[in-house]
């Protein structure tokens, strides 16, 4: 991670809160938390009851140093032991950067690849392994956890333009894994009669390696992950999902602690401040203006520099909090 702690407040007009350390917040008082706390506030409560005021970053290091270099460099991932040959030939850091429409299979195993194969690719039970079969029409909802506490998940560019590192994506077909920047991705969020806020489901008719892949009843146009690099059409690749990013792109001059969410009209995929954070329910039950109908992804933690390899934009790290309300659970190596 490239920050340690934040300082953080409520916001104006908030009587109290509650941090997920138990402390109680009352108006006018700064208060610390850690990372790990920070990550468990919900992407609501930092869209509408708290205020960033500052944050304390680890020192000058490759995590913060790399951020406008278009580089997918996390911090414990891009050197050392995580650069050498795992047991199948392939370095973890290899793992995450590799994107092609037809992956060889292999696995990685231990504490430090800990993740979800709905799938059951071969190599199970010795970690989690990619498939040599395409997602078209026949995804695996793969997620793995890096050694740095970032979480990554496995997904497919069945659009017409490649994805560049940094960008945020949506899903395009959240049941086969298709990812899509926001332009022309449509997010409808409802209410239903309890009250309950939800994405509508759609149906989808994508184009595949395999042939086109139709499904009815999928998630679309809500916020998937961050590319780590280029992920052309036709590809697969991994994004990241949670933790911190460190070169995710962010429209120019947004301020350091600053919640940010997709911007849908970009076709760049970067991050900005919602214009709208009053939440609002039409006749219809569209809502408008909450974290959900505004894509919230997570804080900015640095300043945002210009990239050295995509011209015209901005990068920043940027803290990814979970979709889930509470985050997954990480399995640690028992110590006793």
């Amino acid at each position: 991670m490239s920050a340690r702690s934040f300082v953080i407040q409520l916001q104006a007009g908030i009587g109290q809160a509650i941090l997920p350390d138990h402390r109680k917040m009352v108006p006018g008082i700064q208060y610390v938390v850690d990372y790990d706390t920070f990550s468990k506030i919900s992407l609501g409560a930092r869209q509408n009851v708290i205020k960033v005021v500052n944050v304390n970053l680890d020192t000058t290091g490759t995590a913060v140093a790399a951020t406008a270099s278009g580089t997918f460099l996390p911090a414990q991932v891009s050197s050392g032991i995580n650069t050498q040959a795992i047991a199948s030939g392939v370095s973890w850091f290899s793992l995450l950067t590799t994107v092609s429409p037809n992956l060889s299979t292999y696995s990685i195993a231990g504490f430090g690849a800990q993740g979800f194969d709905a799938g059951g690719t071969n190599g199970a039970g010795t970690g989690i392994g990619t498939p040599q079969a395409s997602l078209s029409g026949n995804a695996s909802n793969q997620t793995i956890v890096g050694p740095e506490g970032n979480r990554y998940a496995l997904a497919y560019n069945g659009t017409a333009s490649t994805i560049s590192g940094g960008w945020s994506s949506v899903w395009y077909d959240y049941n086969n894994r298709y990812i899509s920047t926001a332009s022309g991705v449509g997010l409808l969020v409802k209410q239903d009669g309890l009250g309950t806020s939800y994405t509508a489901s759609v149906n989808t008719t994508l184009t595949g390696s395999l042939g086109a892949v139709t499904t009815i009843g999928t998630k679309a146009g809500e916020f998937a992950g961050i590319a780590l690099v280029n992920i052309p059409t036709g590809n697969f690749g991994w994004i990241l999902v949670e933790g911190t990013h460190p070169n995710a792109a962010v429209a120019s001059g947004t301020a350091v602690g600053a919640t940010v969410a997709v911007s849908g009209t970009s076709t760049q995929g970067y991050l900005a401040v919602p214009t709208t954070t009053t939440t609002s329910v039409s006749a219809a039950g569209v809502v408008t203006g909450s974290s959900l109908a505004n894509n919230t992804v997570g804080t900015v933690l640095t300043v945002p520099a210009s990239g050295t390899t995509t011209a015209g934009q901005f990068f920043a790290a940027v803290q990814v909090r979970s979709r889930r309300v509470k985050k997954p659970y990480v399995r640690v190596l028992n110590k006793n």
